[in-house]
């Protein structure tokens, strides 16, 4: 089947202007807890979050986006802008160091991370 011409120009113009991002981290998206806790009832303070495209590692409080990212082998160091999810005001971002050992799992700040699924588990 072929597209008509006008279709096809606005499919290529979002797909060039970042509307349709693909992922920057090779991370499945959802939530993830430090290695060895349970996925049901973890705590906020716990739970971290990476939901594709631009998105940064997120907590509980901040949303971030990712601005500048480097890779050498399976370490990722992301440049994020972050905002508090309630005032909207800048917090602090900065640089990110994740150690990605495949889809699943992640290292950051000295912490193991595993994958929960993509909703929080009560």
């Amino acid at each position: 089947m072929r597209l008509p011409a006008s279709i096809a120009f606005v499919v290529a113009l979002l797909a060039s202007s970042g509307a349709i991002a693909a992922d920057l981290l090779p991370l499945k998206q959802g939530i993830y807890v430090p290695t060895g806790r349970p996925c049901k009832g973890a705590s906020n303070a716990e739970i971290v979050t990476y939901w594709g495209g631009k998105s940064s590692i997120g907590a509980s409080q901040g949303e971030c986006s990712i601005k500048t990212v480097t890779q050498k082998g399976n370490v990722f160091t992301l440049g994020d802008q972050c905002r508090d999810i309630q005032s909207g005001d800048v917090i602090v971002g900065g640089l990110t160091v994740l150690t990605i050992r495949n889809p699943s799992n992640f290292r950051m700040s000295g912490t193991n991370y595993r994958y929960c699924g993509t909703k929080v588990q009560f």
